[in-house]
Parts: C-alpha cells; sequence; structure tokens
C-alpha cells in the first residue's frame, strides 16, 4: 500500500531543513545590531562613483546626498561628529556610504549603495591588535531611469533609516 503524505508533511520538513540558516542569519543581524550599542556618535562620510561616460552630468551630487543623509540622521538624534575628528584618530566610528552609479547610453542607470559602520576593534586572535572592522553594513542594488534619478535619493534615505532604526533599537533608553 503506497504512503502519501500531506503538503503540511513537506512543510514542515522545509521548515526544519531552513531553520538552522534563518536562526545564523538573524545572529548575524543581531550581532551587528549589537555592535552600535553605546556609540556616543561617529563620523560620516559619503563616496559616489560614476562612470566616466557621463563625467560632465553627475548623475549624483556627493554634497547633496551627503547633506540630505546628514539631515535624517541629526533628525533622529544621532550625533555626528566633523570630519577633522574623524581624520585625527582611527579610535572615531565611521559610518561610510558608498555609491556606485553606471549610466548607459540607452537612459538605463545602474546603482548599488552600501553603508558600513567602521569601528576600532581588537583582534583577539593575533595578540589584541587594533585596527578598524566593518561591525554594521547594509547594501541594496537597484535601477533607475533619468526621469526617475530621484530613487537613488530615495534609496539613500531608506538605508540611512535602516541604519537609525537599528541604531535606536539598541540604544533606546
Amino acid at each position: 500500500m503506497p504512503v502519501y503524505y500531506s503538503n503540511s508533511f513537506f512543510a514542515l520538513l522545509a521548515v526544519l531543513v531552513c531553520m538552522p540558516g534563518v536562526c545564523f542569519a538573524q545572529t548575524e543581524v543581531e550581532q551587528e545590531r549589537s555592535s552600535l550599542r553605546g556609540l556616543d556618535g561617529m563620523g560620516f562620510t559619503v563616496n559616489v562613483e560614476q562612470n566616466t561616460a557621463f563625467a560632465d552630468t553627475q548623475l549624483v551630487k556627493i554634497d547633496a546626498v551627503k547633506q540630505k543623509a546628514m539631515q535624517e540622521l541629526e533628525a533622529a538624534n544621532v550625533n555626528i561628529f566633523d570630519d577633522r575628528k574623524v581624520q585625527r584618530s582611527i579610535r572615531v566610528p565611521l559610518l561610510y556610504m558608498h555609491i556606485n552609479v553606471l549610466s548607459t547610453r540607452t537612459g538605463i542607470i545602474s546603482f548599488a549603495i552600501t553603508v558600513n559602520l567602521y569601528q576600532p576593534v581588537k583582534l583577539v586572535l593575533n595578540q589584541d591588535l587594533e585596527t578598524t572592522a566593518s561591525t554594521w553594513e547594509d547594501t541594496i542594488v537597484g535601477i533607475a531611469t533619468y526621469d526617475k534619478i530621484g530613487v537613488i535619493e530615495q534609496a539613500v534615505v531608506g538605508m540611512i533609516q535602516n541604519f537609525i532604526d537599528d541604531y535606536n533599537k539598541v540604544n533606546t533608553n
């Protein structure tokens, strides 16, 4: 007599098989988020990389993007140190945003935005050597057209908001 399994059996089996991967990913997110605990401030910088074929028409303006992101951070009461303080010491955490924009002659613009928080760390396996490492990261990849270039700015604001949300989750009194 054949044995028939119900769909719920396969669903349960899928959950049990996939559960360790989900737990690991969840743990990694919590570790990244917890690295934001107790930060009294950080530096902030933006780097924009654009293909040279359209260098005369800069699609993303560094100053405008940085100003918009700074407004979001300041509105959320995240303390941003001035650039001189950050440049004087590697002991100052740094929120680093990298925007890569590739424009084609067909009017399609692909972009990738990565936000990293770099902090001073000690490498316990290397005699407590002090260095800097990324302890929090968020990335987005997207496409836009020239008439919808504002999508990139919206993505920047969204990523800064993701940082603010994680920061507030571990630093709320």
